[in-house]
């Protein structure tokens, strides 16, 4: 005879990046101790890729997790871990002064509100870069797994940023004529970007520098001097 299993309510939430609406349950026990040891390990793609199991087994409708921008995966593990361990997060905020040996005293115990957390939007933010002439690119969020296979290559730092710029072009237009990234080689893209100017390299950074945050402004008085802080948190590292 089959055992009793309980079944788990649903809810909803709005995949930031596509604003496509999705179906999702609460966090079982086996999820939420593959996220203990995963936050055990300090290993960052062991974490990415506990994230990633969550959100597959968690979401109930079709969803492409491999294809997720990294803000779309944290909001998404953020709402899910509400609705499983509770809807706040609890936080140490310290002075932005030092306060010597007082500063054990300068600590402020902060609450959050999950739903409080959002993706903030840059209005500066745009995907269309146009570069000289008639041509320019078009860009797309890097996924998870493009970030993943970036941080596993022995590049340079410098080097990255041209991995990481030339997987998130999705064309590259002069005047009605279309390249696909898709259809390019990756070679050929890192010698696109090499071969623009300092000005139109700056154009395509701002994509990145303005791209949505997971961000949430936290403010608070030191209990020992007093002083009004605001602190900014983004990323998901923020809030554990």
């Amino acid at each position: 005879m089959a055992l009793p299993m309980m079944t788990a309510p649903t809810y909803n939430m709005v995949v930031p990046s596509t604003e496509a609406s999705v179906r999702f349950r609460p966090m079982l026990v086996k999820e939420e101790k593959a996220l203990l040891i995963a936050q055990q390990s300090e290993d960052p793609a062991v974490m990415i890729e506990t994230l990633k199991g969550v959100i597959k087994s968690c979401v109930l409708d079709t969803i492409d997790v491999e294809k997720l921008a990294t803000f779309d995966l944290e909001y998404m593990f953020m709402h899910i871990r509400g609705k499983s361990v509770g809807e706040s997060i609890e936080l140490s905020l310290t002075c932005d002064e030092d306060h010597g040996e007082q500063n054990n005293k300068a600590v402020v115990n902060y609450t959050i509100n999950i739903e409080d957390i959002k993706v903030v939007k840059n209005s500066e933010h745009k995907n269309k870069v146009h570069l000289y002439g008639d041509v320019g690119v078009v860009m797309k969020y890097p996924s998870v797994q493009d970030l993943k296979k970036m941080q596993e290559t022995d590049d340079d730092d410098l080097d990255r940023i041209f991995d990481i710029m030339a997987v998130a072009i999705d064309y590259i237009y002069d005047g009605n004529q279309i390249y696909h990234a898709k259809e390019q080689k990756h070679e050929e893209l890192l010698a696109f970007l090499g071969n623009l100017t300092s000005d139109q390299f700056i154009k395509v950074q701002k994509f990145f520098e303005t791209m949505p945050k997971l961000s949430y402004t936290a403010k608070y008085e030191c209990p020992v001097c007093h002083k009004k802080n605001e602190r900014i948190l983004e990323g998901i590292q923020s809030f554990f």
